[in-house]
């Protein structure tokens, strides 16, 4: 999590069939259907869950948070297949689980706990991208963090999508690890392998350029939460301290959560914003609340003490 004055970092039905909206650019604003819901809450879970220790220090048991915190993952038929900590650099901690009830494989990225967390937060210098993004300018310590570690979980994420070849593979995480999250999914998936993007909280990953390139490749399987006025979605834009020398936008569509922190979330609360760096939600606040970066539908502290 950043700080201030240098930069502000339902029960699924067993049945429900995977679906996915399809982006319609001429809406600016509407509330989301319940499916949306559904899965913004199931995948806030698996977010949350990255927090848990018997997670990433795990292999073959039920994902678990603490107590309470995750109704619907106590329900489902999950199994950590490996847990990580402290891949460097950025201390990349998390959990890649099979979700049976649902048929997902899921990678799962904790967000900032840790100094290594929070120095590859600020190492917000830009580098491009060669090859797949001309003109493409990324945030340098996510970028490394993430090239670093994909050597080491990619090969399990293809093992398993060749062994569940109908399962749909989603990347999800909450502040820290939605940058990662995102950028592995933007740079790993194809045509042939989609990979579905759930982040909630997340800072901008780069320019631009590379927001249109994000939204472009993500379009109808992306999903960038926010919350009321979390600074952290918006802080590099936001700095002078940072854009007096980088330039970074956030991607479309944005499912702005409207409602206050600790309060349950319904449809109506949640408004989908289409547009790069569009200030009619999250970027166009200006408050400093970071009680409202750790409420994403629930507590993103899934286990408190880790």
């Amino acid at each position: 999590m950043l700080t201030s004055t240098v930069v502000i970092f339902c029960f699924l039905v067993p049945s429900l069939g995977w679906t996915m909206p399809a982006a319609d650019i001429h809406l600016e604003r509407r509330d989301v259907p319940p499916e949306t819901l559904t899965w913004l809450t199931l995948f806030s879970e698996y977010s949350a869950a990255a927090t848990c220790a018997a997670n990433f220090n795990s292999q073959g048991s039920k994902v678990v948070c603490d107590p309470g915190v995750c109704p619907i993952l106590e329900q489902i038929d999950t199994t950590v297949i490996t847990g990580f900590m402290g891949h460097n650099p950025g201390n990349t901690t998390g959990f890649l689980a099979v979700d049976k009830t649902n048929e997902l494989i899921v990678l799962s990225f904790r967000g900032s706990r840790t100094q290594g967390n929070w120095v590859t937060d600020f190492e917000y210098g830009q580098v491009p991208i060669y090859g797949i993004c001309p003109g493409c300018y990324v945030h340098h310590g996510y970028y490394y963090a993430w090239g670093n570690f994909s050597q080491y979980i990619m090969p399990s994420i293809n093992q398993l999508a060749a062994q569940y070849p109908r399962y749909h593979i989603i990347f999800t995480g909450h502040s820290f690890g939605g940058a990662l999250a995102t950028l592995g999914a933007v740079l790993e998936g194809t045509a042939n392998r989609p990979i579905s993007l759930y982040t909630f909280g997340c800072p901008q990953v780069g320019n631009h350029t590379f927001a249109q390139f994000i939204t472009g490749n993500t379009a109808g399987n992306g999903y960038r939460v926010t919350h009321s006025d979390d600074p952290v979605p918006r802080a590099f834009s936001t700095s002078p301290e940072v854009n007096k020398t980088w330039q970074y936008s956030t991607t479309s569509p944005e499912f702005w959560i409207t409602s206050g922190n600790d309060m349950p979330v319904t449809t109506s609360d949640i408004q989908v914003i289409w547009g790069i760096d569009n200030k009619n939600g999250n970027l166009g606040t200006t408050g400093l609340d970071l009680a409202a970066h750790n409420w994403y539908i629930g507590n993103m502290s899934g286990c408190s003490t880790n």
